[in-house]
């Protein structure tokens, strides 16, 4: 009997001393990473709610993207862009937006870091003035630079 309390009481231990991970994901809990799993979550929220406001708070100044398209240069935008020309078509074309983002990992080096998502999608748009619906599921990276002290998205949007 006292073999089997002792080793229930190294179970106990042993499993009271793992790491602890934020909430619905594998990410260890720690300060930073909450930060950064807030970041994607505030995106998230920002982009259901068509929130270009938000959205441009938590977009980097050093932003850029290429549309995972390295060799053509004509869809390539950058903080400006984003400001003038990405964020009026979510708040004037997309009418509503359902987005599910779940984090896979994080990788942080220094100042920047790197999120690894799997997200769905389903919006109603109107272009053209017909309006009709969309729906895409993918994975993609979110590349992070710290900012004024805080994380921002500085590609991957």
């Amino acid at each position: 009997m006292r073999a089997i309390l002792g080793l229930v009481a190294v179970l106990m231990l042993s499993v009271a001393c793992g790491p602890s991970y934020i909430k619905g994901t594998e990410i260890t809990d720690t300060p930073e990473n909450r930060e950064i799993v807030d970041l994607v979550e505030n995106y998230r929220l920002a982009i259901e709610g068509r929130d270009a406001t938000m959205l441009a708070q938590i977009v980097a100044r050093s932003y850029f993207e290429n549309a995972s398209t390295t060799s053509v240069t004509e869809d390539d935008y950058g903080y400006e862009q984003l400001l003038k020309e990405v964020l009026p078509v979510l708040r004037d074309n997309i009418k509503k937006v359902i987005y599910k983002v779940a984090v896979e990992k994080v990788q942080k080096k220094g100042t920047q870091a790197s999120v690894f998502v799997n997200w769905e999608l389903t919006c109603q748009y109107v272009e053209g003035g017909v309006e009709g619906w969309s729906t895409a599921k993918d994975r993609n990276r979110i590349d992070l630079v710290m900012e004024d002290g805080r994380w921002k998205i500085a590609s991957g949007l």
